[in-house]
């Protein structure tokens, strides 16, 4: 039995989804700011908390309307950053960023409206600047980053399986063999359930590729992806692509560990859109936004 068949040769461990270790001072300091805005959002809208002569000077003279501000602007991001870094999730280094970069603005559009100065603007400034760069340097930690290089290194190859493939042209194994084929690469799509692809007659199996075929890329999830990847162990594959578009794809703990085991040049977790040339505007902004979040780095 293999993997594409969705049958496994043991029983397997849950295939978890990448994880860092909670960033619990992350967490904790990003809870007190959600708390403290929080705390002023319900003071402005409820009118426990009065802002005297300021009040004026706010738009349609409603500390009501600056409370839901408040409460959208900072309590809310702050909210979800602290619930990302509790949770060790990897967006949190990006999400810190966002927010910190949010606080900045949200002191200076203050400024603008009430016209005065207060000592705690600096501060939150600082504050905003602090969560801001401690995103920044850790942007990358708690994920595998994809080097484009690796990329590049594997789309060199003229042959490239597409373990996944499908004849189906609105779901996404169909779209990449298309993608692919038409940047000159000869694809053979590997699929136990479909006789062809785009006219391409289906290989079963990773074991019966050709020899030559030293490219693989894998577009199954979950359990059936950690049994590919293994599968490409034994065919003695040098070269793997773990599709990743908008969700988890074939990325997971176990199949990043399998991955290394063997020893494979893996792309852990990318859309080859973002790589494929010529890169429509659509990716290249996805590229852009992962080499951001450090996602993606490497040569241009």
């Amino acid at each position: 039995m293999t993997a594409e068949e969705g049958i496994m040769h043991a029983a397997p461990e849950p295939v978890a989804p990448v994880r860092m270790p909670p960033r619990m001072g992350m967490a904790i300091a990003a809870g007190v700011a959600a708390l403290s805005a929080w705390g002023g959002a319900a003071g402005l809208i409820g009118g426990f908390l009065s802002l005297g002569d300021i009040e004026r000077r706010l738009p349609f003279d409603s500390p009501v309307l600056g409370g839901i501000a408040l409460a959208l602007w900072v309590a809310v991001p702050f909210t979800v950053l602290a619930a990302r870094a509790a949770r060790g999730r990897a967006s949190t280094g990006i999400s810190a960023v966002c927010v910190g970069a949010l606080v900045i603005a949200w002191i200076v559009v203050q400024m603008l409206i009430i016209r005065q100065f207060s000592f705690f603007q600096p501060l939150y400034i600082v504050v905003g600047a602090a969560f801001a760069v401690a995103g920044w340097r850790t942007r990358g930690v708690g994920r595998e980053v994809v080097d484009a290089a690796t990329a590049q290194r594997f789309l060199a190859h003229d042959r490239i399986a597409l373990v996944g493939a499908s004849a189906d042209p609105k779901k996404f194994g169909n779209v990449i063999f298309r993608a692919l084929r038409d940047a000159g690469h000869e694809v053979v799509p590997v699929n136990p359930r479909a006789g062809e692809v785009e006219g391409i007659a289906c290989v079963r199996r990773i074991a019966d590729l050709p020899d030559d075929i030293d490219a693989v890329m894998i577009m199954l999830t979950g359990d059936d992806a950690a049994g590919a990847v293994e599968e490409c162990g034994a065919k003695g594959v040098e070269h793997v692509w773990l599709f990743r578009g908008a969700g988890q794809g074939a990325v997971s703990r176990r199949t990043l560990a399998l991955c290394r085991t063997h020893g494979f040049q893996t792309v852990p977790g990318a859309c080859p859109l973002m790589f494929l040339e010529p890169v429509a505007s659509v990716h290249k902004v996805h590229l852009g936004a992962r080499r951001l979040s450090g996602a993606v780095s490497g040569p241009r």
